[in-house]
């Protein structure tokens, strides 16, 4: 991924990607402050998951600043459906404030995937991140996992607000805000997570309209090298 550009413009792409992770460990250090768990196991699973959110943050920040892009350029076989699942485990305080539920669905119980970790985890907080800003009411994100025996298939869906048809033509375009934009955003999500897709040799397509929530269609091809 090329992160060329000015000043503004890594400014911008460093908030982007930092602000989800961020909030999230804040959600669970104030759970962790506040006594909410009544088991040391609850405690220590909480921890465990605001380090999995800082070791992401320490990633991010290697091929930001230091512009280690290698990180993002390695590919390995893993399982997406256990990827994303932790993804959502990961923000689980942030979607439950905003009263939206996530489940994460397939009819297998793994889905191998030959790709780049570090990179769809990103897409993934992408996507959710949006969700929280623009459904504008509680709700319900859906994300189903499937394969075929030529491609791997991700439906992500929530039951938002959605967008008018002929403006989500152009959301995964670079800076493009719609009629929904909010302050503090800068059109950078979709477009990252577009390029993600195609960088993994998949294809993004978007279908919404106005009160009938956002879906985000993904398709990878099964190629790639040997698992052994």
């Amino acid at each position: 991924m090329n992160f060329r550009g000015g000043v503004t413009w890594y400014k911008r792409l460093m908030a982007h990607n930092v602000r989800m992770p961020l909030a999230v460990i804040t959600g669970y250090g104030e759970l962790l402050a506040s006594g909410a768990f009544q088991t040391r196991e609850e405690e220590i699973n909480c921890i465990r998951k605001i380090c999995h959110n800082i070791d992401y943050l320490d990633t991010l920040v290697k091929v930001l600043l230091d512009d280690e892009q290698e990180l993002l350029l390695s590919k390995e076989y893993f399982d997406i459906l256990d990827c994303v699942r932790k993804v959502s485990e990961y923000v689980k305080t942030i979607t439950q404030k905003a009263g939206i539920r996530i489940s994460v669905n397939s009819s297998k119980k793994e889905v191998l995937f030959f790709g780049n970790r570090i990179s769809l985890m990103r897409a993934f907080f992408n996507l959710i991140e949006n969700s929280v800003r623009y459904m504008n009411r509680r709700g319900e994100i859906v994300i189903t996992i499937e394969e075929t025996e030529k491609e791997i298939l991700i439906v992500y869906r929530d039951d938002g607000e959605g967008m008018l048809p002929e403006e989500a033509l152009h959301i995964t375009e670079l800076h493009f805000q719609g009629s929904n934009r909010k302050s503090g955003g800068h059109g950078i999500g979709m477009y990252l997570t577009r390029q993600t897709v195609e960088e993994q040799g998949g294809s993004l397509s978007v279908k919404t309209g106005v009160g009938n929530g956002m879906g985000i269609y993904m398709s990878f091809p099964k190629t790639g090298g040997s698992k052994f």
